[in-house]
């Protein structure tokens, strides 16, 4: 359990680097229990996920409008064309990596997990979409430290820059429950 936070950058052969830096996230912050987790995206405006890991479904929020999306998280929402896992020399923050690449239908990514710092199995097991929980059973669990989406146009690349443990009273989700009753019908 705890919070990590990310930075990002873009790169691209087509589109305007400033443009893409300026417009899309340029941080993170996920947290996460034993069965929820909460990822806010900063940036021209600021996108927040609640994921319920009991229900299978998240709630997303832009900036602080009262008003949320919800989606259904049991449901696949991308394909696996191919996949490897590797070990890796590498550290990040003095931790020990293992590299896992996939290619989905829409893009493809490589994260650097920690074989050390796990997220819990709550997280992921139901969550199909955005092949999470292929992902989490792939590794084991182990916490995203890079990442490199590569999409059409662009590539996001990010790096942990803060890890901080909590206690077993830690709740990741900073949102009234009752958001997902009435925005999940």
């Amino acid at each position: 359990m705890g919070t990590i936070e990310y930075k990002y950058n873009y790169e691209s052969s087509i589109l305007n680097r400033d443009s893409l830096t300026k417009n899309k996230p340029f941080k993170s912050e996920f947290r996460y229990d034993y069965l929820n987790y909460q990822s806010r995206f900063f940036g021209v405006d600021t996108i927040t996920y609640y994921y319920s890991g009991k229900l299978g479904k998240c709630i997303s929020q832009i900036n602080d409008d009262e008003i949320f999306q919800c989606e259904d998280y049991r449901f696949q929402t991308d394909s696996i064309i191919s996949f490897k896992v590797y070990e890796t020399e590498e550290k990040i923050m003095g931790y020990n990596c293992r590299i896992i690449e996939w290619q989905g239908k829409y893009f493809y990514n490589i994260f650097y997990v920690s074989t050390d710092l796990k997220i819990a199995t709550g997280t992921y097991k139901d969550h199909l979409s955005y092949n999470w929980k292929f992902y989490g059973e792939k590794t084991g669990g182990g916490l995203i430290l890079k990442s490199e989406h590569r999409f059409k146009n662009y590539t996001m690349k990010g790096i942990v820059v803060n890890i901080k443990g909590e206690d077993d009273y830690f709740k990741a989700l900073i949102v009234d429950n009752k958001n997902f009753e009435i925005n999940c019908k």
